[in-house]
């Protein structure tokens, strides 16, 4: 792209040069024609050819115009710009003093094609093998050395360039990508530009541009630009950016800052706003040097809702994506990633789930993903972790570790919709890894421990104590008398977890309640969200104290009462656990014949060793 414009820019000043020129002269507008296609020949080596009408008038100003102009750049076979019109107007009055002092230049219908060059198209990084990939990240790193140490001039255009107004109508650009099945195609509705010059001075810009795609997006530019030909630099002056149909809400961006075009560097300041999203910060940008991008961003909010696609072919492609069969990882975009940011995130949302006073540090290089110091609130409890993403190879592994403490449960439940089944706060951290090709087998092959510790756990909706009283009262043979709570209030409750096959493991887990100690195992599936577990309560004297008929003897205490327990997070937790009562009059059964076998041995014992008696 930057080489069609630079030859249409040339084009533009050979044209006026050369009717400046032959101003003094009878204008016959075919030799001056024949004039700015040889010098734009001889100069870039670029063909010009007028199929439609030229003409050239003198007053109000020197005006030169083309019909259905096209440009052909060399070593191709057919033109890569065309224009259905091309105006360049100049002011006749410096011309007097020898100054060319372009008044307006407009082209109008605009149609390019731009194609990559060899040294441009990418290379497919998922077709090689672990140890090209190696050579490739050190080549690149050579290359990016190399470049550093031969930067060269890059405002290369004539530094007499004055353009009072310059003005696009209807450009097509199609960019060629000889992998691509089809043309990007970028449209400018309208560019219209004022005061152009080199010197630094101040050039009022406002464009709308077209992305056409499945999901066609419209980009709109207004605001001030100065070009510095002497120093090689860009300067943004309150730059802003509007972008529509890429989010639910319209994307707005405010940047101003320098762009140093010989060293290949930006450093802006950014302000953002969409919707509810507001975030400032600041980005700098070095194509050669590591991290190529390097920002620090605040934002008031994030949320991955607010990002997706808008309008019904955003929805469609979302349905057609979860539809098909497991999304690939996207490392071949990792892989040509080089970033650092530092984020600092009021409230990032994440599904139900938000996160409050989110820090993190990120970067990406080489396709290894690196989050660290991730600190935040969620739920109450505080959050500390890490992880790393290593998309560096074909196989991709995932590392992280954390903690999550005084994490309030009602609230956690609260924010699922769920039923509120439990109270208290839970304090956990980790330490899981995977690895695998797809998201799907990357969230499967998760594996680590987990330790879960509380407080004050409530479980709602269920008493245990009425659930194991029930079973001691029969075998006394008495009734209850007591009034049970609707809940549960555990003194103590801890579980080691271990997380494996896409399924969470619970062994051992523990808790104490008033004269009952808990000790079991389960499994809970992630991905149907279905557990199964096996308690095994036991039972002390304590829990006559809830009632007297649940009084506690020496062979019930000697009982392992086990509960079973099976079911789904979003049902009733009244109808998850049962006692085993078969199980329990077995251990019964065989706890009655100890007893009489013992008493029977003492006799025995008695006989044998007391004779004389």
């Amino acid at each position: 792209m930057p080489r069609i414009l630079l030859t249409t820019l040339v084009l533009l000043l050979l044209l006026t040069v050369a009717a400046t020129l032959l101003v003094p002269l009878v204008v016959d507008e075919d030799k001056l024609l024949e004039i700015a296609a040889t010098a734009l020949k001889d100069q870039t080596g670029a063909t010009l050819t007028v199929a439609g009408d030229v003409q050239f008038s003198l007053l109000p100003t020197l005006e030169i115009s083309l019909a259905d102009a096209a440009i052909t750049l060399p070593q191709k076979q057919q033109p890569n710009l065309r224009a259905g019109l091309l105006q360049i107007g100049v002011r006749l009055l410096p011309l007097i003093n020898g100054d060319i002092e372009v008044d307006s230049i407009v082209l109008n219908q605009i149609r390019a094609r731009i194609e990559s060059g060899a040294e441009e198209n990418k290379v497919d990084t998922t077709a090689l093998s672990n140890e090209e990939l190696d050579a490739f990240y050190a080549k690149r790193r050579s290359s990016l050395t190399k470049s550093g140490e031969t930067i060269g001039a890059a405002l290369m255009v004539p530094a007499a360039l004055r353009v009072n107004r310059l003005t696009i109508n209807d450009a097509q650009l199609d960019f060629i990508d000889p992998i691509a099945d089809a043309p990007h195609r970028v449209e400018i509705v309208r560019l219209h530009a004022r005061s152009l010059n080199l010197d630094g001075g101040a050039i009022p810009l406002e464009a709308t541009v077209l992305l056409v795609g499945d999901q066609p997006l419209e980009l709109s530019l207004n605001g001030d630009i100065r070009l510095d030909q002497a120093q090689h630099k860009v300067t943004l002056e309150e730059f802003k950016l509007a972008l529509t149909g890429a989010t639910a809400d319209p994307f707005e961006l405010l940047t101003s800052g320098v762009i140093d075009l010989e060293r290949q560097t930006a450093d802006l300041q950014l302000a953002l706003n969409s919707g509810d999203m507001h975030g400032k910060g600041t980005v700098r940008y070095a194509g050669l040097e590591s991290p190529s991008i390097d920002s620090v961003m605040h934002l008031n909010l994030l949320d991955p809702a607010l990002l997706l696609l808008a309008g019904p072919q955003a929805l469609n492609n979302k349905e057609q994506d979860t539809a098909g069969p497991e999304e690939a990882l996207p490392l071949d975009t990792l892989r040509t990633i080089d970033a650092r940011t530092k984020l600092s995130i009021e409230q990032a949302r994440f599904d139900a789930h938000t996160v409050k006073d989110l820090q993190a540090n990120l970067r990406i290089i080489d396709g290894v993903v690196q989050i660290t110091d991730i600190t935040g609130v969620l739920h109450k409890g505080k959050l500390q972790a890490a992880a790393t993403f290593n998309g560096k190879h074909n196989t991709a592994t995932l590392t992280t570790q954390g903690s999550l403490t005084q994490l309030d449960l009602a609230t956690a439940l609260a924010a699922t919709d769920s039923k509120p089944v439990l109270g208290g706060t839970a304090t956990l951290s980790w330490q899981l890894d995977s690895r695998g090709r797809t998201t799907d087998a990357l969230t499967t092959a998760l594996q680590g421990p987990i330790k879960l510790t509380t407080e004050d756990i409530v479980l709602r909706g269920t008493s245990v104590e009425k659930l194991l009283c029930q079973i001691v009262a029969l075998t006394n043979k008495e009734q209850l008398e007591a009034t049970f709570s609707q809940n549960t209030h555990f003194d103590t409750f801890t579980a080691d977890i271990q997380l494996a096959d896409g399924k969470v493991t619970l062994n051992p887990l523990h808790a104490k309640l008033t004269g009952i100690t808990l000790t079991g195992m389960g499994d809970f599936d992630l991905l149907d969200q279905e557990f199964e577990a096996t308690i095994k309560a036991r039972l002390s004297p304590e829990l006559e104290q809830v009632d007297h008929a649940c009084r506690v003897s020496k062979r019930l205490s000697a009982i392992e009462w086990p509960v079973k327990c099976r079911g789904r997070i979003d049902t009733a937790p009244s109808k998850w656990c049962k006692v085993d009562a078969t199980s329990i009059l077995h251990d019964l059964t065989i706890d009655e014949g100890r007893e009489k076998l013992e008493k029977k041995a003492g006799k025995l014992f008695n006989k044998w060793f007391n004779t004389g008696d």
